[in-house]
């Protein structure tokens, strides 16, 4: 139940709901002109490139370098592959990349690749067998098959965690390596903490820029950086509700 509710909140904190709302109230309503000028601001901030950026340099986990080895390195699955014949990467696939160039230069020994199943029964299908694909993709990459583990039942972030100390138990008085996306990172490093794992994290898929932003970020507004905002607030609002649930 609690893996459904969470998909249906992902679609109520998009701010294309937002704006149809708004602009609902404003078409039905007398405060339409005050309606529609709230709608248009909104839309000029969320797709700012020098404001969601901001919001990521404030939000996103920074950058971390590993100083000694590790026997573990675990993997939070999620947009790394897209479904269909062969191999295509996902969004995510430097969840992978990352981890494959930790274990070329030996600073981790064995990669364990935690979720891929979020079919939702009537609601969403998903048959891209991530796990399997990203395990074939780093053997074709030249780690060896002995030193990949998947966990395929994990839904979520906290089912992750819970997963992941059930399979690695032997092994919890060791620090292990946690690789996600930069911007998940909070909150999985938070759940993974709950259950008792010692980690280190190590983010990848990093989206913030560093470097300074032109004339073009300041005043031109685009439809990726409201994607940007609306994957930032559903991040967001998905930590506070795992604090909230106990999860992290």
């Amino acid at each position: 139940m609690f893996f459904i509710l969470s998909k249906i909140l992902d679609f109520l904190l998009q701010p294309l709901c937002w704006i149809f709302i708004l602009l609902g109230f404003a078409y039905f309503t007398r405060f339409s002109k005050r309606l529609l000028a709230i709608t248009i601001a909104l839309l000029l901030v969320m797709s700012n490139g020098w404001f969601v950026n901001q919001c990521y340099l404030a939000y996103e986990t920074p950058q971390n370098t590993l100083k000694k080895p590790y026997q573990w390195c675990i993997i939070l699955g999620g947009g790394m592959m897209r479904s269909g014949e062969g191999f295509r990467t996902g969004e995510t696939a430097d969840r992978f990349v990352q981890p494959l160039l930790l274990y070329k230069k030996g600073l981790v020994k064995k990669l364990l690749i935690t979720g891929g199943n979020v079919n939702i029964k009537g609601l969403k299908i998903d048959d891209t067998q991530e796990s399997k694909k990203v395990k074939e993709v780093l053997i074709a990459m030249g780690v060896a098959e002995k030193d990949i583990y998947l966990e395929e039942n994990a839904r979520n972030t906290h089912e992750n965690a819970t997963y992941t100390k059930k399979m690695l138990a032997p092994y919890l008085a060791e620090e292990m390596v946690l690789v996600t996306s930069a911007m998940h990172m909070p909150r999985a490093k938070a759940c993974y903490i709950r259950e008792g794992i010692k980690v280190v994290v190590y983010p990848a898929d990093i989206k913030k820029k560093d470097t300074p932003s032109g004339i073009l970020d300041l005043v031109i507004p685009q439809e990726r950086n409201l994607s940007k905002f609306a994957e930032l607030i559903r991040e967001m609002a998905g930590f506070v509700i795992y604090k909230v649930a106990g999860f992290a």
